[in-house]
């Protein structure tokens, strides 16, 4: 009983987490070949956009391929090293995991370029779920005479009755 109802609060607890929008599968659309004549300097690849990296990232999390989307993001947080937007998204994918620490480091980032509500809503989430992991960690460990068991015990009771009323 105990087992479901952390997990149902752990539900309910990532479930704040803003989700990543569902959009349709892009087609790929390739430019013209330039005119041999044209002198001007070659246009960079469409590769290193950092618009079309984003819309690369956001494809691959939404189909599920989250280990590209990662890289992806990555690649955007060097590319756009002041905008917080990426660190916001890899909190999340992060988040959406089980990664926990990774996530709270994400958002710690995003934070740093963009104070943002949403950002440390999701961060004390995710730290509400650390604490609470770390917790059924202590009472597992603790001696069954030891008066910190018993105290972690009523701690997570309660945090689990507030989370689910």
């Amino acid at each position: 009983m105990l087992r479901w109802l952390l997990a149902t609060t752990f539900a309910v607890i990532l479930s704040g987490c803003a989700p990543l929008p569902v959009v349709g599968v892009e087609t790929a659309v390739r430019s013209p070949v330039a005119p041999s004549d044209w002198t001007g300097p070659a246009p960079p690849p469409q590769s290193a956009s950092p618009v079309f990296i984003e819309e690369r990232a956001r494809q691959a999390d939404e189909t599920g391929r989250r280990d590209v989307a990662e890289g992806y993001y990555l690649q955007l947080t060097r590319l756009k090293p002041n905008d917080a937007a990426p660190w916001f998204r890899l909190g999340n994918l992060y988040a959406e995991q089980g990664r926990l620490d990774s996530a709270e480091r994400a958002y710690r980032e995003a934070l740093r370029r963009r104070d943002d509500a949403k950002t440390l809503h999701n961060l004390g989430l995710v730290q509400v779920k650390l604490g609470v992991g770390a917790l059924r960690e202590a009472q597992t460990r603790l001696p069954s005479t030891d008066a910190a068991r018993q105290e972690t015990r009523e701690l997570l009771q309660t945090l689990l009755e507030t989370a689910l009323p």
